[in-house]
């Protein structure tokens, strides 16, 4: 990938805003954003950085929660998650995100890929964060696409798979495993360990053989960015071709750490136009290798 170089653009509010790579395969830092003056225009601005860098990070933004509600509004609808706690009654589109009281996300995925509609975009703000810990990190699944051989990515191109909830609830959708951007018309991988089960056209066994290489893959710190954060700091990143992990290493002592998120629908994934998919696989319910794996995933 090719990064867009740092680069200026004005707004016709008048404002200025910068923006500046922040590793060589995705990502770049936005300054010059005023919370309360971010419009249509500005959104369009960011569309268009983030079409380019995949991740922004607007550090010290410091919005209220209702401005971050308001920021997410300009891109799209806004998810009320079926299962995340919410900040209040009165703005059930943020999320709270506290790692004391909540799980940590600190395995690689894409949000909600259980859905029959998952996100295209997500905002998070750092409303509290340790001393040192903590820190996000996100991978380019344009990239990891590219980096597979010829042969393989049409291999690809043709499957599906099953993603669901981890039994929080029973939502499950299938999607393609090589997906094309509605905007820029790029491929991405888009399978991701949190939630990928199966790849239903191939048998149980070599469903994991490959979902587990492909997972492998797409890890590899050369795909990725980090970012450390501040109190106030903001990231938005495209849902459709980002995975995203904390890095667990928070202090014990000093380990607050919230967060407020929204979350931006209208997704729909599409397998690339010239790739039809294969038929399920049909296993042979009397060979005890057709049931390999039979309860999900094995890492």
């Amino acid at each position: 990938m090719t990064l867009a170089p740092s680069r200026s653009a004005r707004i016709d509010s008048g404002v200025e805003i910068e923006i500046t790579p922040v590793a060589g395969a995705l990502g770049a830092e936005v300054g010059g954003l005023d919370p309360a003056r971010l419009d249509k225009h500005a959104a369009a601005v960011l569309r268009d950085a983030l079409d380019a860098h995949l991740v922004l990070f607007l550090p010290g933004l410091h919005p209220t929660v209702e401005q971050l509600r308001d920021i997410g509004a300009l891109f799209g609808e806004l998810e009320v998650h079926p299962y995340i706690d919410k900040v209040d009654e009165d703005t059930p589109e943020v999320c709270v995100l506290d790692t004391s009281a909540t799980p940590k996300a600190d395995i690689w995925h894409t949000d909600v890929t259980y859905s029959q509609h998952p996100p295209i975009a997500a905002l998070l703000h750092m409303v509290q964060c340790p001393r040192a810990g903590g820190d996000t990190m996100w991978i380019n699944c344009y990239e990891v696409h590219d980096s597979l051989s010829a042969p393989m990515q049409a291999f690809l191109a043709r499957l599906t798979c099953i993603h669901d909830d981890g039994k929080q609830g029973s939502l499950r959708a299938e999607h393609p495993v090589v997906r094309a951007h509605p905007g820029t018309g790029r491929r991405s991988l888009y399978v991701n360990k949190q939630h990928g089960r199966r790849i239903p056209q191939l048998s149980r066994p070599e469903s994991q053989a490959l979902l587990g290489f492909l997972y492998r893959w797409q890890e590899q710190v050369k795909f990725s960015c980090r970012w450390r954060w501040s109190p106030g700091d903001v990231a938005l990143w495209d849902e459709r071709v980002t995975l995203h992990s904390i890095v667990d290493d928070i202090d014990d002592v000093d380990g607050t750490r919230v967060l407020h998120r929204v979350t931006v629908l209208g997704d729909d994934p599409r397998a690339p136009e010239d790739a039809p998919t294969w038929d399920r696989h049909r296993s042979d319910k009397t060979a005890a290798s057709g049931f390999y794996g039979m309860a999900g995933f094995e890492f």
